[in-house]
């Protein structure tokens, strides 16, 4: 992906992912994601970045510190967390802003 973002700013709903291999969150995070994607179809795009990558969108989409997720919709981020979160939580949180 590259680094400016722009695809993401014309998709709908998009939920960021910080994806380090050494992170034991992140392993617990992908089978949650993954049931919330088969949940939620084309309504939500997920996308899985690296720490490179996720600190380039940090800094482009100015948060305020390292989130483990972020919402995005219509290229603006609506949400963001740095604790694990449930899939019902997920799709709570998804739906409320689809």
């Amino acid at each position: 992906m590259k680094n400016d973002f722009s695809t993401l700013t014309k998709i709908n709903l998009v939920l960021i992912n910080s994806n380090e291999p050494e992170c034991n969150s992140c392993k617990m995070r992908m089978p949650i994601l993954q049931k919330v994607k088969a949940i939620l179809g084309n309504r939500i795009e997920i996308v899985n970045l690296d720490e490179v990558s996720f600190k380039a969108f940090s800094k482009k989409f100015k948060l305020q510190s390292f989130s483990s997720l972020a919402l995005l919709a219509n290229g603006k981020v609506i949400w963001e967390t740095s604790t694990l979160s449930s899939k019902d939580e997920l799709i709570h949180i998804i739906t409320t802003h689809y």
